[in-house]
């Protein structure tokens, strides 16, 4: 049965992977919030914009010893906990997003002689279980979006599904809670998590159920820039306190994920291996899973110029002027010219990474804003102006027009803007100022008449 799951998942993957990219990813992780497969990195969905996904995981664990019984000929108890899910998350804020994921859980097992304590309830021989997964709902918050080193938090509460009543059930009637932090430099990413699990009890048998420190990290190696990302995660899980505790274990993924033409689509897949249970008790049961994920992230619409319909009624004729009287010509009275009629305009900056002109998810979102007042007001014009910070390599003039023409090949390529219409400039580091982070930008503006 592994196996052939197995097997499925990886036919699964070569299919997604054959499609082909042309736009960008911002992609949910396997509870919702942005990141890789399992690690939350420094971004966030556009805010006021949702991101989808549905997904296949399959994981390899390890069951608890079953407290004051004899152990088994075959123990430990190894068995497979694999969900189909979904995710949905909101951007509330440039730097803050909430998340929610559900799913259907499996529970399966060899029927060989062993037995095991699976979230507090102890089990024998074979398994052959599925349930729904309980709800997660989550936050995350990026602390500092403006920094090299970007710093995460985020928070959860896992809600019940089962009831108490249910001796079937795999997990606990009572309600999770997660929490922890992450950090982002480039392509790194290194996050801690706390899940604080639910004790489960019933008449004359009482459970504490461990609690769960993970440390993990990973990194995404854009393959294809904006397009094909390599992903590689692992994660050592440690167990703390509980009536009996599984063996701490380690797990890697790696993986890749790839946009499917404009639509927003990004395709994800990787193998996972518990590579403690490898170690220990080789490929017999198999110890490796893997992911296979669809995400959505929707496009906002394109502004579309109105039509100007001409009138199907001809205008009246004009009736002849009479002819003027000529009369002695007055005095010339000398008039004040008109005042200039005022024009509007917004200003917007988008950060670029160090010596760096490609433009971050972030600086895409505010692009995608510039384009919408563009694209309302046809008499709009738009300027650029691309600047550096001192301390960057390499010629200053050049990064900073680099960076000004990735901004307007942007709203030009991927909003349909004319060409015409934007103005680029660079200036340099003859503005620079004490904030690193804020001297590598592009200026923005969007003037009105």
């Amino acid at each position: 049965m592994r196996r052939m799951r197995t097997g499925l998942l990886l036919a699964l993957a070569v299919a997604l992977f054959a499609a082909s990219p042309l736009s960008a990813q911002v992609a949910p992780t396997l509870t919702g919030e942005t990141g890789l497969f399992g690690i939350y990195d420094a971004q966030t969905v556009p805010q006021g914009r949702f991101a989808f996904s549905i997904f296949y995981s399959m994981y390899d664990r390890t069951a608890a010893p079953v407290p004051q019984v004899v152990p088994y000929p075959d123990d430990p108890m190894q068995y497979s906990s694999d969900k189909l899910g979904l995710t949905m998350a909101f951007g509330l804020l440039p730097n803050w997003e909430a998340s929610f994921s559900s799913g259907q859980r499996y529970f399966s097992a060899d029927g060989r002689s062993w037995g095991g304590n699976i979230n507090g309830r102890n089990r024998y021989g074979e398994i052959d279980h599925d349930e729904t997964d309980k709800f997660r709902i989550g936050s995350k918050v990026i602390l500092n979006p403006r920094d090299p080193v970007k710093v995460a938090l985020f928070g959860a509460v896992y809600i019940p599904t089962q009831s108490r009543s249910d001796t079937q059930a795999l997990s606990s009637y009572r309600s999770d809670w997660e929490w922890g932090f992450s950090g982002t430099y480039g392509i790194f990413t290194g996050q801690f998590g706390y899940l604080w699990t639910a004790d489960w009890a019933v008449e004359g048998e009482e459970y504490e159920i461990s609690n769960e420190m993970r440390w993990s990290a990973g990194v995404g190696v854009p393959i294809i820039p904006d397009t094909l990302k390599g992903i590689f995660e692992i994660q050592r899980v440690m167990y703390d306190g509980g009536t009996t505790q599984p063996h701490d274990y380690t797990d890697a993924v790696l993986g890749a994920r790839l946009s499917l033409g404009d639509s927003g689509l990004v395709a994800g897949a990787g193998l996972r291996a518990n590579i403690d249970n490898w170690v220990k008790y080789g490929s017999s049961p198999s110890n490796l899973g893997g992911i296979v994920q669809l995400s959505w992230l929707p496009q906002p619409e394109k502004a579309v110029a109105p039509v100007l319909v001409p009138s199907p009624h001809e205008p009246p004729p004009v009736e002849p002027a009479p002819a003027p009287v000529v009369e002695p010509a007055p005095a010339p009275v000398v008039e004040a010219p008109p005042a200039p009629k005022p024009e509007t305009s917004t200003t917007d900056e988008i950060l670029f990474d160090a010596a760096k002109s490609r433009l971050t998810n972030i600086a895409k979102a505010i692009l995608d804003g510039v384009a919408l007042r563009l694209k309302n007001n046809l008499s709009a014009t738009c300027t650029i102006v691309g600047f550096t910070d001192p301390k960057e390599k390499g010629d200053h003039a050049a990064l900073g027009k680099a960076r000004a023409d990735a901004a307007k090949d942007y709203l030009v390529k991927r909003h349909g803007i004319d060409a015409a219409r934007i103005q680029v400039d660079a200036r340099g580091d003859t503005e620079a100022g004490d904030d690193a982070t804020r001297n590598r930008r592009a200026v923005v503006t969007v003037t009105f008449p």
